[in-house]
């Protein structure tokens, strides 16, 4: 008995010794869902680290009102002509459904990388809130482009100050590819 052909992603050549049509495989990692970097980024006294969901990780602290800033850090990926200049405006368009101010998107370098990042800030319930989005392209697949993009917000009477903390935070931010 020999061994059975193998498909390519999106091919419907048959795998079994029978000839039987299989669907194709998809596999994680992969092309099409490569694996997240390793990322870090220093909190000060007093946050936590939150329980990452969808992200990569998360971490939050009570601010100088005593409202929640937060911060979350996330591995995407997209068509393989996303850059993260569209991703930025992108993720910024979608956050105060046109009821916000979405600032000029601007460039940082943070840890040796390249980072578009744009501020939105809205009213939430007659309290001031401000989101800062950063987005960094790392190397893509044949198949994905791939990015890493934190969010930092925060909201209240403390606005000024929390606003200086998630600066220094996402300044800290340091992103290692893992190599396959």
């Amino acid at each position: 008995m020999g061994a059975a052909p193998t498909a390519r992603l999106g091919s419907c050549e048959p795998l079994s010794s029978k000839g039987e049509p299989h669907m194709p495989v998809v596999t994680h990692p992969g092309p099409s869902a490569p694996p997240a970097p390793a990322v870090r980024l220093e909190i000060p006294d007093g946050w936590q680290p939150q329980p990452s969901g969808d992200a990569l990780l998360r971490a939050a602290g009570s601010g100088a009102g005593g409202d929640a800033v937060e911060i979350a850090v996330r591995h995407l990926t997209g068509d393989p002509a996303l850059g993260s200049a569209v991703l930025v405006e992108d993720s910024t368009s979608q956050v105060a459904g046109g009821a916000g101010q979405v600032e000029e998107p601007f460039v940082v370098e943070i840890g040796g990388r390249e980072w578009h990042a744009r501020n939105v800030s809205w009213d939430e319930d007659g309290t001031p809130v401000v989101e800062v989005h950063l987005a960094t392209t790392l190397d893509p697949t044949d198949v994905v482009s791939r990015h890493v993009l934190a969010v930092g917000r925060a909201r209240g009477a403390g606005l000024d100050a929390d606003y200086d903390a998630l600066q220094a935070v996402l300044e800290s931010l340091v992103v290692e590819e893992v190599r396959g």
